[in-house]
């Protein structure tokens, strides 16, 4: 390998050639690695930056993606509820008071024909019978929806409630309105007038069946607990046998026995605080004192 070599030319005309020693050339490729190494500093610290930065938009993307999943599930959970809560139907007796209108018009029953009210029989009157009860039977519905409905628009309004959730409450309130409405155009087909009042009377008669629903079964429950009792106390004295009595007296006597023995005992200890043969000693029942002068 040949060294490159740079002439001089000196004062008198001579040349010189200066060649560069083994330290100067050790020194030169210090040098050089030296001009190299922060090359590898950058290199590194790149990448220690763009790990850093993969790791924060990872975690960005992960929260956003968990925060969905959540949302998801949170709204699904609801979705499932508030169907169930607004899945409602229709009492039976709305359909079985169409029944018994169809039979009327069947036998020739006119809207607004008589008074119903005042009637104790006939087609107004068995048809009026029929919508009170249809009516009795709609006020739990009326009732549940009034409930709901203040908690299911503040909801709404704040945004806290899924699509799902509002169309299924909207339909179930359309429902029930539909069906308030819809009675009280009966009716007033039945008897003019009796639409203004037939909500209220619904309610009423609603609240006397329930109360008396609930007065019998705090009864039936009292007479339930009433029968275990007496149940109880049979079966206590069946469970007592012959034998049983036997040893319960048994032990009863000597119970009574190890009473007296215990008292001819306290007796005798008594006994022994008396002088001889008994005799009351002077002074003894009033303290030890001498016996008081005549």
């Amino acid at each position: 390998m040949s060294t490159a070599e740079e002439a001089t030319i000196n004062p008198d005309g001579s040349q010189s050639s200066e060649i560069p020693n083994e330290d100067e050339a050790e020194m030169g490729g210090e040098e050089e690695d030296a001009f190299v190494e922060p090359a590898v500093d950058r290199t590194l610290l790149f990448l220690a930056l763009a790990a850093v930065f993969a790791a924060v938009f990872g975690y960005i993307i992960y929260s956003v993606w968990k925060k969905k999943k959540e949302d998801k599930s949170k709204f699904e959970f609801f979705d499932s509820l508030e169907q169930n809560q607004f899945n409602i139907r229709l009492p039976p007796p709305v359909e079985e008071y169409y029944q018994v209108k169809e039979q009327m018009l069947s036998k020739g029953w006119k809207p607004g024909q008589g008074k119903p009210s005042q009637e104790k029989e006939g087609p107004g009157r068995a048809m009026g019978q029929a919508l009170m009860k249809r009516a009795i039977a709609d006020i739990p519905l009326i009732h549940h929806m009034q409930k709901e409905a203040q908690g299911m628009y503040r909801l709404h309004n704040k945004n806290m409630c899924s699509e799902v959730q509002w169309k299924t409450f909207q339909g179930a309130e359309a429902m029930v309105s539909g069906e308030v409405e819809e009675v009280r155009a009966e009716a007033e087909e039945i008897e003019p007038g009796w639409s203004q009042v037939i909500w209220r009377q619904a309610a009423q008669y609603h609240g006397m069946l329930k109360q008396q629903a609930e007065q019998k079964q705090a009864k039936m429950k009292e007479e339930a607990v009433k029968r275990a009792q007496i149940e109880k106390n049979v079966a206590a004295a069946k469970a007592t046998t012959p034998e049983q009595k036997a040893a319960a007296e048994a032990a009863k006597a000597e119970k009574m026995a190890k009473e007296l023995l215990a008292d001819e005992e306290r007796n005798k200890s008594a006994g022994k605080a008396f002088g001889k043969g008994g005799a009351v000693k002077i002074g003894f029942l009033d303290g030890g004192g001498k016996g008081k002068k005549k």
